[in-house]
């Protein structure tokens, strides 16, 4: 079955498939959460260096690597030298394939050697996000201390991955700004919002391309 690609951007690619999951009640899959963080990382906040946004691929390639591996995945990516990691955390166990059933947003302050954690279901990806910070600590060589966040929580099964894109765009602004991290509280019916934002903003690069 034919599913072309509708844009390409930075190292994000999308497909028709995937703009079909802004619609309705499905869960968002990497390839759109990828897309966001590299639109806040080029376009929202491009002057801003000292933050980096890590893809969902790289994110679970870091979770499920041998340890000793870590710093070959995040030494090209300059990691020892932000001030912000956003790295969107998922319960797959899987190395090799997508999946899982649950997204979250683990986000490292350098300012008060910090991970914040933001669950929409909270507890829901503790384990997994303990396991990223371990590893990334001693990359870091730092011994950054896990909060759990808060943050809004979702009342239906799909809503996760809306509610990764909204905290990162919270993360970055807040780390380009200088406001603290740690909470963000917004209305629920900003899920549906930001999948219609997403939905536009692809719309609209899609148009500048063509």
């Amino acid at each position: 079955m034919s599913d072309p690609v509708v844009l390409s951007f930075h190292d994000s690619l999308l497909h028709e498939s995937d703009l079909r999951l802004l619609k309705g009640r499905h869960w968002l899959n990497d390839a759109l959460i990828s897309f966001w963080l590299e639109y806040l990382q080029h376009t929202i906040f491009p002057d801003q260096t000292r933050v980096l946004c890590v893809g969902p691929e790289v994110t679970q390639l870091l979770k499920m690597c041998d340890p000793a591996e870590v710093a070959v995945v995040l030494d090209p990516l300059e990691a020892n030298h932000k001030d912000f990691i956003l790295l969107p955390v998922n319960d797959n166990n899987s190395a090799i394939a997508s999946g899982g059933s649950h997204w979250s947003l683990l986000v490292f302050s350098r300012f008060d050697f910090k991970w914040y954690h933001y669950d929409s279901m909270r507890g829901s990806n503790y384990q997994h996000a303990r396991s990223l910070v371990q590893r990334i600590n001693r990359y870091l060589e730092r011994d950054a201390v896990l909060v759990d966040a808060t943050c809004t929580q979702q009342d239906n099964s799909y809503d996760c991955g809306a509610f990764v894109l909204l905290n990162a765009e919270h993360a970055a602004s807040a780390a380009t700004t200088g406001a603290p991290l740690g909470t963000n509280c917004v209305p629920r019916h900003r899920a549906a919002e930001i999948r219609q934002t997403l939905a536009d903003v692809i719309d609209a690069l899609r148009h500048q391309s063509s």
